[in-house]
């Protein structure tokens, strides 16, 4: 029981704190650089896609943020793969697409959710780089063109760009996802100077087409593309100054909805491709070494926590130093708890909560997955398209 205790105590200690503090630290030492030069008379053709479903609050604002973006137009598509849409969606899209000639609407008559929308757009797209982005995610101007300046390195196959939450100071949820996505982008940063992102941000990012992969649409490709890409050598970076913007959810029945059905996705594609998170000798050692601490311990958090538990209270009599972790877990539940059931205004309070909201919705997604629950779908949280 003693080791179960150390072990467990160990991989928590490491993927949250010590694995971010090594990456940091040696991150000072190795700056990325920006400032890339981009060759604006020989630029590529680019393909943006964005899967939507039933987008009629936020449809238009995204044609126009699309539009607004400092591409060519002669060598620019913008690509709306509608996922069987069933309001006003495809009949503004469809308005647009009128009016300028790089904007098409490509409907999936049966749906099948985002990655299988994306799939069946790849039919009708031309560009040597693809760009992918939500209908409720915003770019800043430039942004794809800092993309484009990413993946002219030969061994770069794929680019994240930088998200940031715009309403961070509406709940407790949304303050918190916010602050997760700061702390989350600096570790993307450390991780791309280390050697490559073990996940991307959904909302923004680009891939050669040549290293597209059509993968499996109950997945997704911010998880199945870094990882996939690795086993090839070919490396997926973070651009820090290719900005978007997105609403957070603002409710707990929201995050929880969308964090179940993600990890539910994520569970079923550890399982059928489990040398991918354990086999050391699958990538390069540097990002064996990513994946394990960011991602494959991430997936084991619940369960981590629950030998810890339960192997601290076994032990409590065998020492203070037991006690005092036994202690400082019901703490943590105190406190989480605390920060659930009243109106405080104390920040730190709602990591606590936010921390045990991602270990719950980690163990509802994964008993998704035992008992066969997951579909490809998405079902757009209200909150997020205000």
């Amino acid at each position: 029981m003693i080791y179960v205790f150390f072990i467990s105590l160990f991989l928590i200690l490491w993927h949250n704190l010590f694995y971010w503090v090594t990456l940091i630290l040696l991150f000072t030492v190795r700056k990325l650089n920006y400032d890339i030069y981009i060759d604006r008379i020989n630029l590529p053709y680019v393909s943006l896609i964005i899967a939507v479903h039933n987008e009629e609050k936020v449809i238009e604002k995204k044609v126009i943020n699309a539009l607004s973006l400092d591409y060519p137009n002669e060598k620019f598509e913008i690509i709306f793969a509608s996922d069987n849409s069933t309001d006003k969606t495809n009949e503004i899209i469809s308005d647009y697409a009128k009016k300028y000639n790089n904007i098409k609407l490509f409907n999936v008559e049966k749906r099948g959710g985002k990655v299988n929308a994306y799939n069946e757009a790849m039919k009708i797209t031309k560009g040597k780089i693809l760009a992918f982005s939500d209908a409720n995610t915003f770019w800043e101007k430039d942004s794809l063109l800092k993309l484009i300046g990413s993946l002219q390195n030969e061994d770069v196959s794929c680019a994240c760009g930088r998200l940031i939450y715009t309403n961070t100071d509406e709940s407790k949820i949304a303050y918190s996802e916010g602050l997760y996505w700061k702390l989350e982008n600096t570790l993307k940063e450390a991780e791309s100077s280390f050697y490559s992102l073990t996940a991307l941000n959904g909302g923004i990012y680009a891939i050669k087409r040549a290293d597209y992969i059509f993968i499996d649409p109950l997945y997704s490709h911010d998880l199945c593309f870094p990882l996939l890409l690795a086993t090839k050598k070919k490396r997926t970076i973070f651009v820090k100054n290719a900005i978007a913007f997105e609403r957070s959810s603002t409710t707990s029945t929201d995050e929880v909805k969308r964090k179940t059905r993600m990890f539910g996705r994520i569970y079923s594609f550890i399982f059928k491709n489990p040398s991918l998170f354990l086999y050391p000798f699958k990538y390069s050692f540097k990002f064996f070494i990513s994946i394990f601490s960011h991602r494959t311990i991430r997936y084991l958090l619940p369960f981590l926590h629950f030998l810890l538990l339960v192997s601290s209270i076994l032990l409590s009599s065998n020492g203070i130093f037991f006690k005092t972790i036994f202690y400082l877990q019901v703490l943590f539940l105190v406190l989480a708890v605390f920060s659930i059931l009243t109106k405080h205004k104390f920040k730190l309070f709602f990591l606590f909560y936010y921390y045990l909201l991602f270990l719950i919705t980690m163990v509802i997604g994964f008993i998704n997955f035992v008992t066969k629950r997951i579909k490809p779908y998405w079902e757009s949280a209200e909150t997020t398209r205000l």
